[in-house]
Parts: structure tokens; C-alpha cells; sequence
């Protein structure tokens, strides 16, 4: 693509500092904002084991190098790995012990954890980005400065103990490197060590040296040269095989093979969605292109579409590595049976970036009309994302109706990944704790934030009681419902809480778990009296619910 003024040193580093940090500061929010999510004490806790004792626990679902990277701040700490915990090789009744019966606080050894994940993924993803940009100019750079800042999918999953943003990270530097860096033998090393990183740190990423294969192949083809010679294939072979022997402790290497056979076995087994009240176990080729188009903020959308149609206008080499790879990636998560998130293509935002910071550059190109529409977008882009601050998980855009609306369309970790336990629980205090019937999905501990409770329909891999209370008199009948139970997706019974669409809810933490007064409400106390007595609730408090 043509460059507009190009991009000093000075200029690219300030962009980049001020975009990182902006993106820190709004996924710090998020942090603190936050119950433990669905998956994180298991991560937490297998990364744990696999830096101090070489276990991975986990490795049936991820390779441990995301789960190590974000344990390393536990390392301070002086913690019991509780291996002799009747919970031991149960594991996520093991993660939550860990995570609540240690020397430190849960929220505190969580909460180093995720700020340590935001930092550095941030800090070495935005430089990347804008590194891609910059050739197009400084317009470009700053477009993408704004974009990485303002990016609720990357913020919200980069704060989050889990192996998705690690893996868009490595898979977007191996592309980065084969594309822009100087064809020399570091740059093959380089690239060599981030495809390891990636496949050490999910198993969908398995597919990544097929990608970079394709690529150089590909390339070779259009401009008529090698793209490398023997020594440089060998080179990134050896490095990439390298960078996962070595987050596997080499001898440990075998439980990749096996971890990644099961998960295929998983994958081809489907599992429960929802998308705008449809259910399935099967997957639609829609569910991904729905998320991406409610998930992403519109200015973002926008600015990539156009983005896009400039390279597609003049193809090269270049536009063959920004467009390619992502499209691949995407429609392979397209044919999957597996759709419960779109963090699950999440390593498309990265180059949705570029493109979309291109887009901007060319419309700020054509200052009668394209520089305010470029202004207009950068406005709307950051008063919708601070409009949700700091529930950043939770962001859908106005095609979607916003997050109020969101549970119409999509949940699990698309919205509701167990986080709003932490807001439930301080707006329960302000109404003087009382006893709840809770819907909960999610992995957290109500009790942890003080909230009394009568279980109903959970939906969790944890066993617990603590916090498990008998309603009293003078409680209101409250009933919090998290919105995957609240659209079935997890029950046989897709509709048990469908009588709920004809109810307000008194408030709503973190825009997912939705709180119910149903204590004037004779036809929904009785609803709620069945299912409480079907999910095995004490006499007391189904009998609770009858209207004295």
C-alpha cells in the first residue's frame, strides 16, 4: 500500500506506550470488578504445579506454557500446592481448594495473576500491531494505537488467566515475523519459537505451522523467488519443535500427543450453544460470524471493512499474509461443533487491527470528508467501550442492542462466564444479605462474597455447601439467575427459566447474572418452588416460597 508520512521512531514508541497503557487501565478495571471466571482456578492451579513440581494437571485440555506464564507471579508467594487434598485428581474441586484454602487470599493470588497476564500480553501485543501499521504511515500507527486500546475482546481475555490471549499473541508474531521481518536466519528463529509458544499454549494452534507453511509456499509462488533455504526451514523446524519440548520439560513432551488426541475427540463430539434462542450440540456455520459481528465494536468493523477492500483492490504478498491467515483460521472455527465463545477467534483481532487501522489512514487521507468521519469513529469507538467499563467480557455493540441485551444473543464466555458473582454480592450487601435462591454458572464461591444462598439449577464442576442457608422470614424472595442458565443452554429443559421474559429484574452484576423480586409474585414463586424442589433445595426453602 501506498505510506502516507512515515512514522518516527518517537511517534510509533509514544503510540505504543499510550495505547498499552490505556488497554491496562481499562482491563485493571475489569480485573478488579471480577469473580474468578468459569476456567480460571484450574489454569491457575495446573500452571502452579507444572513451574513448581513439573505437573501439569490440565494437559488433557491445554499445553501448560499460557498456564505457567500467568503462575509466575504466585512464585512470591509462599504457597501449598494441597496435593494432599482430598480433592486431589478431581480437578476442578482440586483448583477451587487450591484457590480458596491457601495461604493467600483468592483474590489476591488471582487478581497478580491477571494483572500479570494484562501487562505483558498488552505490552508485547501492541508493538506488534503497530509494527504491522507502520509501513503505512503515522495516520496508520495512531489509528491502530486507538483500536489496540479500545479493543474489549483482547482487553477483557489478555486480563484473564487462561491460555486464549497467549495463543493470539505467538500466532500473530509467527506471521508478523514470516511477512515483515528481514529474511535472515534470526528472523526464521524468531518465527520458529513463536509457533512453538503458540502450540505449547493451545491446542487449536496446532494448525499454525500448516498456516506458515501455506504462506511461504504461497508466496513463493506469487513473486517468483524462495521465500528460504534449507538451513532457514530447518532453522524455525528445529525452534519451534524446541519451544515445546521445553514447556514440557522434554520429558514430558508425550502428553502433548495425548492431550491433543483428546481434545480433538471432544471437538468432534459438539457441545451445547446458544445463538439469538437457537440451541445446538453440533455448531452453525453462523455462530462465529455472529460473534464477530456483535462482539466487536462497530467503528472497528467499519474501519477493518475498509481496510480490507484496499488490499483486496491491489493484491500482494503483504495482503496475502494481513488477510489469509486470520480467514483460514476463522473459517476453520466456522466448521467446528465446539462454539461457546468467540474468544475462541480471538487471534483475528490482531490483524483485524491492521486492517482496520489502514481503512483509517486512507480515510484520513481525504481531509473534506474522511478526516471527520475518522474523528467520528474514534469518538464513537471509545464512548462505547467506556460505556461498559469495566464489565469489557460482557461488551456487545449497537447491533446487538448493547450488553443489556446481549443474553439474546449469545452467552457463556461471550458474556457470562461466572464474573458477576463478585457485583452480586456487594449489591446483595447494600440490601442487607439476605438469603437468595441462586442460579449460578460459574466456578466461584458465593460464600467468598458473602452471599447466602439456596442452589437452583447450577451449573458449576465444583461440589460445595459453604454458603448453602435456609431463607428467612424476614427475607424478600430473591432469585439471581446467570444468563447461560437463564437461556437453558446447559439443561435438558431449554425453557426452565423462560418464564422469566415476562419479568423485570430488580438489577442486573456485571450485565450477566440478572437479580429477580419475586416476593409479590404468586405464579413465579410457585415456578420457582418446583424448580427449587427438582434441584434437591431443603423443605424449608421450598416451602419458603408459598405465600403467607
Amino acid at each position: 500500500m501506498t505510506s502516507s508520512e512515515p512514522c518516527s521512531r518517537r511517534l510509533f514508541w509514544g503510540a505504543a506506550l499510550a495505547a498499552s497503557a490505556a488497554a491496562v487501565w481499562l482491563g485493571w478495571g475489569f480485573i478488579e470488578s471480577s469473580a474468578p471466571t468459569y476456567d480460571e482456578p484450574v489454569h491457575l492451579a495446573s500452571g502452579y504445579l507444572a513451574l513448581t513440581a513439573g505437573l501439569p494437571i490440565n494437559y488433557k485440555d491445554h499445553p501448560p506454557l499460557a498456564e505457567m506464564w500467568a503462575a509466575l507471579p504466585l512464585l512470591r508467594f509462599q504457597l501449598s500446592t494441597l496435593r494432599q487434598s482430598a480433592y486431589w485428581g478431581r480437578l476442578y474441586n482440586y483448583a477451587d481448594a487450591f484457590l480458596y484454602s491457601n495461604l493467600v487470599p483468592a483474590e489476591r493470588m488471582l487478581n497478580a495473576s491477571r494483572r500479570w497476564c494484562l501487562a505483558s500480553w498488552t505490552v508485547i501485543l501492541v508493538p506488534a500491531i503497530l509494527s504491522w501499521a507502520a509501513p503505512s504511515g503515522s495516520v496508520a500507527v495512531a489509528a491502530a494505537a486507538v483500536f489496540c486500546a479500545f479493543c474489549p475482546p483482547l482487553t477483557s481475555n489478555a486480563a484473564l488467566v487462561t491460555t486464549d490471549a497467549a495463543a493470539a499473541v505467538f500466532f500473530f508474531l509467527a506471521f508478523l515475523l514470516c511477512a515483515r521481518g528481514p529474511r535472515n536466519r534470526r528472523t526464521w528463529l524468531l518465527a520458529g519459537l513463536a509457533i512453538g509458544a503458540a502450540l505449547a499454549s493451545k491446542f487449536n494452534m496446532v494448525v499454525l505451522p500448516a498456516f506458515v507453511a501455506a504462506g511461504l509456499l504461497g508466496e513463493a509462488r506469487l513473486t517468483k523467488r524462495a521465500p528460504m533455504g534449507a538451513g532457514g526451514a530447518a532453522l524455525m523446524v528445529l525452534s519451534s519443535a524446541l519451544a515445546l519440548a521445553l514447556a514440557y520439560r522434554f520429558s514430558g513432551l508425550p502428553l502433548y500427543w495425548e492431550g491433543l488426541t483428546q481434545t480433538f475427540e471432544r471437538l468432534g463430539q459438539g457441545r451445547s450453544s446458544f445463538l439469538g434462542g437457537a440451541h445446538s450440540v453440533t455448531g452453525s456455520p453462523l455462530y462465529f460470524p455472529a460473534a464477530l459481528a456483535l462482539k466487536t465494536p462497530l467503528p472497528l468493523l467499519i474501519a477493518g471493512a475498509a481496510g480490507l477492500i484496499l488490499r483486496l483492490r491491489k493484491p500482494d504478498a503483504d495482503a496475502a499474509w494481513l488477510i489469509l491467515p486470520p480467514a483460514a483460521f476463522f473459517a476453520l472455527a466456522c466448521a467446528s461443533k465446539t462454539q461457546i465463545g468467540y474468544r475462541h477467534i480471538l487471534p483475528v483481532y490482531p490483524f483485524l487491527i491492521v486492517l482496520a487501522a489502514e481503512g483509517a489512514a486512507w480515510a484520513w487521507a481525504r481531509p473534506l470528508w474522511g478526516r471527520p468521519a475518522a474523528l467520528a469513529l474514534a469518538v464513537w469507538l471509545c464512548l462505547g467501550v467506556l460505556r461498559v467499563h469495566p464489565d469489557h467480557l460482557a461488551y456487545f455493540n449497537e447491533l446487538a442492542g448493547g450488553p443489556d441485551n446481549g443474553y439474546a444473543w449469545l452467552v457463556d464466555s461471550n458474556l457470562d462466564w461466572g464474573q458477576g458473582l463478585k457485583e452480586l454480592g456487594a449489591e446483595l450487601k447494600r440490601r442487607g444479605g439476605p438469603t437468595i435462591y441462586l442460579s449460578y454458572f460459574g466456578v466461584a464461591d458465593p460464600s467468598y462474597y458473602g452471599i447466602r444462598y439456596v442452589p437452583v439449577g447450577a451449573v458449576s464442576n465444583v461440589e460445595r455447601r459453604d454458603g448453602i442457608a435456609e431463607p428467612r422470614r424476614e427475607d424478600p424472595v430473591l432469585l439471581a439467575v446467570s444468563a447461560t442458565n437463564r437461556q437453558g443452554v446447559y439443561y435438558a429443559d431449554k425453557g426452565a427459566f423462560s418464564w422469566l421474559a415476562a419479568r423485570r429484574p430488580a438489577f442486573t452484576a456485571g450485565h450477566s447474572i440478572f437479580l429477580y423480586d419475586l416476593t409479590q409474585d404468586l405464579d413465579g414463586r410457585g415456578r420457582l418452588s418446583a424448580l427449587a424442589a427438582a434441584s434437591g433445595a431443603s423443605p424449608g426453602a421450598v416451602r419458603r416460597l408459598a405465600l403467607q
